[in-house]
């Protein structure tokens, strides 16, 4: 019980208990201020975001006017850049920059590492003689920042692209040596050891598009091929067959008879052939010049 002192008519204060009823108006004053005060404060945050919500498209629209004139001029820039670019690059580097006899600019280092035309014009002005690029030193500064300012749109289109066009021109991609391919065929790369020219590979740059032949070069489809694995027991049994399931505990099989059996792979010696090693092992050995020439190699077998 809450006690309170009262005082009397003659100002003495004596000790008196709070009444049910009291207590119970009491909490009930306080629970109107609190839902008073909390209904206030809520149409003070309600206002403050109506004026947001009121201010909002005006502060967007100024926003979306002001990107459209970025765009804009920086699409001047790209189409004037474009047409320069064919008028004196197209010949080598392709109209889109891409590569033809030249090398792709798109996705050069130089591009790429470019601010606003410092590199490009440099290469532009002085030319590479040595490798057979002219000098351009006629060319103004401003046709020059137009012709990087192309260059840098199709970078950033080709970096949002979520995939290269499956007619990729092959006059970009064949830029190898055919005969050196054949010899790494036969020889380095180990290939003529699973695949043959007149076999397997006969007429293999009809089946496939430029881009995907030299895919499936590197990257062949591990779905269509199966490992294989020959598990022996302790006491000399043998099971071989599809390689099914494999971690560091277990190793299970689908055998030659079609039964699933699996095995702890501490109690078992075992042998994994998988016919993609080869492939893999070749990654970390292939030279940009050895993947260059076998996709060359491989574009002959017609």
């Amino acid at each position: 019980m809450f006690r309170r002192e009262k005082p009397d008519s003659q100002g003495r204060r004596h000790s008196c208990k709070q009444t049910p009823s009291r207590r119970l108006r009491a909490c009930f004053l306080a629970t109107r201020k609190e839902a008073w005060e909390g209904r206030r404060r809520g149409h003070a945050l309600g206002w403050h975001l109506f004026c947001i919500l009121l201010c909002f498209p005006v502060l967007m629209a100024g926003q979306k006017r002001h990107t459209v004139e970025i765009a804009v001029e920086s699409q001047t820039a790209v189409d004037e850049g474009q047409a320069l670019f064919k008028s004196n690059c197209a010949f080598c580097h392709g109209p889109d920059g891409k590569g033809a006899s030249g090398p792709d600019l798109v996705r050069s280092p130089l591009v790429s590492h470019d601010v606003n035309g410092n590199l490009i014009a440099q290469v532009v002005h002085d030319g590479r003689v040595d490798k057979g690029m002219p000098s351009f030193a006629a060319m103004k500064p401003e046709q020059i920042s137009e012709m990087a300012a192309f260059l840098h749109h199709q970078a950033r289109v080709a970096l949002h692209s979520s995939h290269l066009e499956g007619d990729y021109s092959l006059a970009r991609m064949l830029t190898g040596n055919a005969v050196e391919g054949k010899a790494f065929f036969d020889g380095t790369g180990g290939c003529a050891q699973c695949h043959s020219a007149t076999g397997d590979l006969a007429g293999i740059a009809k089946k496939y598009l430029p881009l995907e032949l030299q895919r499936k070069m590197i990257y062949p489809n591990s779905t269509s091929v199966s490992k294989t694995a020959v598990v022996t027991l302790k006491d000399g049994n043998r099971f071989e067959g599809k390689l099914l399931d494999q971690d560091e505990f277990n190793i299970g099989l689908i055998c030659q008879d079609g039964w699933y059996r699996s095995w702890p792979r501490e109690d078992v010696q075992l042998e994994i052939h998988d016919p993609l090693e080869a492939h893999r092992r070749l990654l970390s050995q292939y030279t940009d010049a050895d993947l260059h020439n076998v996709f060359a190699y491989l574009e002959s077998l017609k």
